[in-house]
């Protein structure tokens, strides 16, 4: 498909989910919440305006890929050392930050704005300052900032007054009703069972939900050991509790450790599932179903994201939904990072190997929402209802943009929508191999539209970050000793085959030792400054 018909498909698809999720929320509400004509002239001006620039950004992300593919995007200012605006905004920022949001990227590039999937960062002319996306993991905006027809969602619930109310715990409205029956028939198991919703702010709070809950259950159903924790791959996310609930697969939940002797939640002790480990990862498991010490499987079904985007083996997976069938145990699929972009909402995986489990909980974060503080979990009713209840109850509980969730999925959903993103990861892949970066633990990792590519060391990929950033204009995320390449969903086709050319040409230069003297410069200038904030807060 060329750029306009892919165009045509994304505003076809992307209004007909608009318009079917509003008729639903019309037809349960019996017709009580409808726009009047006033709100309906406003909200059709707004769309318009936001659509004409959604559109333009788009263009823009094909205009500078080509500019990058010819060498013409060099601009050493998107360095915040380089950019005395930048360096003054970034330096003003630091001192009011909590220190726990200081994960910077490449030390602290300060953006203006964000639209589709660019990225202006500040004390630049716009062209100059933008740059091409492709670190939407850490936002989760993956069908593109500012996108016309999820706003409208919310448009729709703050005309029709519905928004306002965050103790919907509290106070359950109309809205709440029809969001959670809704995102409960996404659910990609037996949706004949009974089944419950939990909505919050934070992917970790609903993580936090489903271990506690699986927790409680195990310890219900089995009675006797209350030692029974869930298993996780080491080095990954896996919610817990305490100080540092966020990111306790990094290691920074030491507080807690210390204070109480292990994590009484989260036993880290598995392996990546994938084919050398298969039988240290079925042994540890069936040790730990003798022993009674497993609660649950918490894992990332479709790419293990923070282990450098590994894709479990599919015949371990089986294996074990057989073993956790057996013995009655729990299982959690993490689709955080995977919703959308591994063929099908939830991911392969989990459509066609874990949806067979009638203990499977799945926990999605903004993903769901395109950026916006939310996430759900959805629970067979028999876990959830083992919890008690009074320690999951927050005041933003079922609540958040709650009509744009549900387009969000309806626009991930599409079938016409999954085989576009489909090709564009099997053009992702030829692409790498004509550059010899084949598909495996040292080439191109991940699935479809979820990637990372193999870089070999931790410093070389920062090397890469640079240069991608200063030379090419274009942003990628790192990972243990890889580059992460999850682009927006909907930038073009020629788009996404033009930044991967760009990225896969970078990864060789840097690793042939074709690094320009201002490249390395700027490195040791970012090397000196880390590590002298690392000292300072140390």
């Amino acid at each position: 498909m060329n750029f306009k018909t892919e165009l045509a498909l994304i505003e076809k698809v992307s209004q007909k989910a608009l318009d079917r999720v509003l008729k639903k929320f019309a037809t349960y509400t019996r017709n009580t919440l409808v726009l009047n004509q006033d709100q309906e002239k406003v909200i059709k001006n707004e769309f318009t305006l936001l659509k004409k620039s959604f559109t333009q950004h788009l263009l823009l992300s094909l205009k500078l890929a080509h500019e990058a593919d010819e060498g013409k995007r060099r601009q050493k200012k998107r360095i915040a050392y380089l950019n005395i605006q930048m360096s003054q905004y970034r330096k003003q920022i630091r001192s009011v930050f909590p220190r726990a949001g200081l994960v910077w990227v490449l030390d602290g590039i300060i953006f203006k704005n964000q639209i589709a999937g660019i990225k202006k960062l500040a004390g630049l002319p716009d062209e100059d300052g933008a740059v091409i996306d492709v670190l939407n993991s850490a936002s989760s905006v993956s069908l593109g900032a500012e996108n016309p027809w999820l706003i409208m969602a919310d448009r729709v619930e703050d005309h029709l007054g519905i928004r306002d109310n965050i103790c919907s715990a509290y106070h359950t409205g109309l809205r709440q009703g029809f969001v959670l029956k809704s995102l409960a028939e996404l659910y990609p198991g037996n949706k004949k069972q009974a089944l419950t919703v939990h909505t919050e702010s934070s992917g970790t709070i609903v993580d936090s939900i489903a271990i506690e809950s699986c927790v409680a259950y195990a310890e219900k159903t089995f009675g006797g050991n209350t030692s029974r924790r869930i298993l996780a791959v080491d080095g990954t996310w896996a919610g817990g509790y305490g100080s540092a609930r966020e990111g306790t697969g990094f290691g920074i939940d030491k507080q807690q450790v210390s204070r109480i002797g292990k994590n009484v939640w989260v036993d880290r002790c598995l392996p990546p599932p994938i084919k050398e480990n298969g039988a240290q990862f079925l042994s540890i498991l069936k040790n730990k179903i003798k022993t009674g010490e497993i609660a649950g499987v918490y894992l990332e079904p479709d790419s293990i994201g923070d282990l450098g985007i590994i894709i479990p083996d599919k015949n371990i997976l089986k294996r074990m939904i057989e073993l956790l069938m057996q013995y009655g145990i729990p299982v959690i699929a993490d689709c955080v990072q995977q919703l959308g972009r591994t063929g099908g909402y939830w991911g392969e995986n989990v459509e066609k190997i874990l949806n067979r489990h009638p203990l499977l909980v799945v926990t999605t974060a903004k993903s769901a929402s395109n950026g916006q503080p939310f996430g759900y979990v959805i629970m067979p009713k028999i876990i959830a209802d083992a919890a008690y209840a009074l320690t999951q109850v927050t005041t933003n509980q079922m609540n958040g943009p709650l009509l744009r969730a549900l387009v969000v999925a309806e626009i991930l959903r599409d079938s016409l929508i999954q085989k576009w993103l489909i090709q564009k990861g099997e053009d992702l892949e030829q692409i790498a191999l004509s550059y010899g970066l084949e598909s495996g633990e040292k080439g191109l990792r991940g699935k479809f539209m979820n990637r990372g590519i193999y870089v070999g060391d931790n410093e070389k990929v920062k090397l890469v970050q640079i240069a991608l950033l200063v030379e090419d204009g274009i942003l990628v995320g790192a990972l243990p000793q890889s580059i992460r390449y999850q682009p927006m969903l909907l930038d073009f086709s020629e788009t996404n085959s033009l930044v991967a050319h760009i990225i896969c040409r970078r990864v060789l230069k840097v690793l042939a030792g074709d690094i320009s003297q201002e490249i390395k410069d700027i490195y040791k200038t970012m090397q000196g400054v880390a590590s002298g904030l690392a000292r300072k807060n140390t």
